[in-house]
């Protein structure tokens, strides 16, 4: 390959770690281990002289926590600012590479709402809704996948899902994925002691599992029972999440594999869909709020609704993040509920300037 072809390569993958998942005191570590892999995927398409292709499981649904977490089941501004993210990634990336980038997001969002008691109705809803607002919002470097990408069905789907075939078909892709890419003699125990990559999911769905399901199951339940119970749904997601892993890898097999999990980094790039030190980096695991400053935080709904220091807006009629009162600066003693995110857009900047356009109605009452 000519000196220029690795000088690009190299300048596409430092873009992509810029917004890598940088949360953590070994990140940059994690990050050195699976260059070599990466430049190898991202050199064939620019030897080829073709739009680097990205694939990124992500985006299932909204948390089941709608007391703590988040306003409700459609996406809002924490999904806009994790898609104008991505966004700008690509945008970066076509600054020096002319052919540009484009990331595929392939929800998973059927393989796993019937354990966290999220209906196929929402999960329907919410897919359509953040391309809705993909398309709405210009976000021209991001592709969503479709469910006969990933999987066989014995009977053609329709061309174009509605609500009512792709819930009838709902139970059909979870069937089909698991007929065509589990494994019956997986030992997701022996997985967990051995597979650092499968220790470090594992440990992240139990702790995200332990809040979204509080008020589904950790009701009538002992602490020790209810974590038990955590425990084997969390296992349950990993069984599920080995086959699910099969189908991306033979649907989009010279894609640039990146994940929303933290991992070791040889095999994936770990991305940090909002730009925050914190545990909050997960769009459909918390809400945003805007800074008089103009910095966006993440945080719980909770916390930022018992804030006086802020007001809710709405867009469209519904709750979209939280912003500043001018009148007050906020105060926060608990730093890991609050986290700096930072605008990487103009239209995000605009906001942070000039903070909502006068169409945009403000309420301090957060109930839909």
């Amino acid at each position: 390959m000519e000196v220029n072809g690795i000088k690009t390569s190299n300048a596409i993958l430092d873009i992509i770690f810029d917004f890598a998942l940088n949360k953590f005191d070994d990140s940059l570590v994690r990050l050195s281990a699976g260059r070599p892999k990466f430049l190898t995927i991202i050199e064939l398409f620019v030897i080829a002289g073709t739009q680097v292709k990205m694939c990124l499981p992500a985006f299932p649904f909204k948390s089941a926590n709608k007391v703590e977490k988040v306003f409700g089941v459609l996406p809002d501004k924490s999904e806009e600012l994790a898609l104008e993210r991505l966004n700008s990634m690509c945008k970066r990336i076509k600054d020096v590479y002319p052919p540009g980038a484009k990331i595929t997001i392939i929800s998973d969002g059927l393989t796993y709402n019937d354990l966290l008691n999220i209906p196929d109705r929402d999960t329907w809803a919410y897919g359509q809704a953040l391309r809705t607002m993909a398309s709405q919002k210009g976000f021209d470097h991001i592709d969503f996948s479709r469910l006969k990408d990933l999987v066989k069905f014995p009977l053609p789907l329709p061309e174009k899902l509605e609500e009512i075939t792709y819930v009838a078909n709902a139970t059909n892709f979870r069937r089909f994925l698991f007929n065509q890419y589990g494994k019956d003699d997986l030992d997701i125990d022996y997985e967990i002691a051995t597979n650092p990559d499968t220790r470090m999911t594992y440990l992240g769905y139990r702790r995200f599992l332990e809040s979204d399901l509080r008020y589904i199951y950790g009701h009538g339940r002992s602490g020790h029972s209810y974590k038990k119970g955590v425990k084997y749904l969390a296992k349950q997601m990993l069984i599920r999440g080995y086959a699910f892993a099969g189908a991306v890898k033979v649907a989009f097999p010279e894609y640039l594999r990146l994940s929303i999990h933290q991992s070791t980094g040889e095999h994936k790039v770990s991305m940090s869909l909002l730009d925050s030190k914190t545990g909050y980096t997960t769009p459909w695991h918390c809400s945003v709020a805007l800074m008089a400053n103009g910095e966006w935080i993440s945080g719980t709904m909770i916390s930022f609704k018992e804030n006086n220091a802020l007001e809710i807006v709405y867009e469209n009629d519904r709750p979209s993040h939280f912003r500043e009162k001018r009148t007050a600066r906020l105060y926060c003693s608990d730093a890991e509920d609050l986290v700096g995110i930072q605008p990487t857009s103009e239209k995000v900047k605009e906001h942070a300037t000039n903070f909502l356009p006068a169409s945009v109605s403000l309420s301090a009452n957060s109930e839909r």
